[in-house]
C-alpha cells in the first residue's frame, strides 16, 4: 500500500447530481456509484490498482469495485461523496465490508501515508498503529495464498535480477567487460528495474521496500556514481522509490504491541 493522490471530483458529479444519486440510493438501494466517469477517475488516481493491496485491477480476471471508505449502508449520505470513494479489487472490498471507519481507525491511502502505519518484514505487514492493525486484520493483508505469496514471488524475482546486474556492474568496473554495449545494457536494466518500484507498478510498495534496502542494489548505485553512469534522472527516480517504500523497523511494532 502506498500514499495516493485523490484526483479531482469528476465534473459530472456536481452537487446537484450527488444529491440526486444519494436520494435514489436511499429509496432503492441501487448501485448509483457505478458510473463510468466515477470509475475511470478512481482508476486513474491509483494507476489502475487496488488502493489497498496494490494488485492490478485490469488483469488476472480482476475488476474494479467502488469502495466506500465509510460504509454506504451505515452512512448513506456518503454514498457518492467523492472523498469517500476508493478504487478496490473485489477481494479487498469484500473483506472490508461494513467495517465502521468512523468509529475505528483505518488506513485511507488518499488521506494517510501507509508507511506511517505499516512495517514490512519477511514479506508480511506489521502494524505500528491501531489504523495499521485494523487495516491488516480486516483486509487480511497477510493472507498467505492470496497476497503474501505474490509479494514473495515478485520480491524473489527482483533480488535475482539485482544480483545478476550486480555481477555485470562489477565486471564493467573491473574492466572484464568494459564495452560501450555493456554500459548501455547496464543503464537500460537498472532503469527497467526501477520502473517496477514506481507507483504505476503492481505491489510497488513491496518492490520499493526490497530494492531500497538491498545491499547489492545500493552498491550498484555507488559503483555507477563512481563510474559517472548514475544520472540526475536516476536519482529522481530513486527518490520516488524511497517515497513508496515502507518502514522496516520492527522495533516500532514492538513499541506498538506495548500500547494495546
Amino acid at each position: 500500500m502506498i500514499k495516493l493522490t485523490r484526483s479531482k471530483c469528476p465534473k459530472e458529479l456536481t452537487n446537484e447530481k450527488r444529491l440526486e444519486l444519494t436520494k435514489i440510493y436511499k429509496e432503492t438501494k441501487k448501485s448509483v456509484w457505478k458510473k463510468p466517469y466515477i470509475e475511470s477517475a478512481l482508476l486513474s488516481s491509483s494507476n489502475d490498482k487496488c488502493a489497498f493491496c496494490e494488485c492490478k485491477i485490469d488483469i488476472e480476471s480482476k475488476y474494479m469495485e467502488v469502495e466506500h471508505f465509510h460504509d454506504k449502508s451505515t452512512y448513506p449520505d456518503d454514498v457518492v461523496n467523492w472523498n469517500n470513494l476508493l478504487p478496490s479489487c473485489k477481494r479487498c472490498n469484500g473483506k472490508k465490508s461494513t467495517f465502521n471507519t468512523k468509529l475505528n481507525a483505518f488506513i485511507n491511502p488518499f488521506d494517510m501515508n501507509p508507511k506511517e502505519h505499516l512495517i514490512f518484514n519477511a514479506y508480511r505487514f506489521y502494524p505500528s498503529s491501531l489504523a495499521g492493525k485494523n487495516t491488516i486484520d480486516q483486509l487480511l493483508l497477510n493472507d498467505f495464498k492470496k497476497i503474501q505469496t505474490q509479494r514473495y514471488e515478485i520480491a524473489s524475482a527482483l533480488v535475482i535480477q539485482i544480483e545478476d546486474l550486480y555481477e555485470k556492474v562489477c565486471d564493467y568496473r573491473d574492466g572484464i567487460k568494459r564495452t560501450n554495449l555493456t554500459k548501455i545494457n547496464i543503464i537500460n536494466r537498472i532503469e527497467s528495474l526501477m520502473e517496477e518500484a514506481l507507483p504505476t507498478a503492481s505491489y510497488c510498495a513491496t518492490v520499493a521496500t526490497v530494492m531500497s534496502n538491498d545491499v547489492h542494489f545500493l552498491t550498484i548505485i555507488d559503483i555507477l556514481k563512481e563510474e559517472q553512469l548514475w544520472s540526475t534522472e536516476m536519482d529522481d527516480t530513486f527518490s520516488e522509490i524511497i517515497k513508496c517504500s515502507l518502514d522496516t523497523d520492527m522495533s516500532k511494532y514492538r513499541d506498538f504491541l506495548q500500547t494495546i
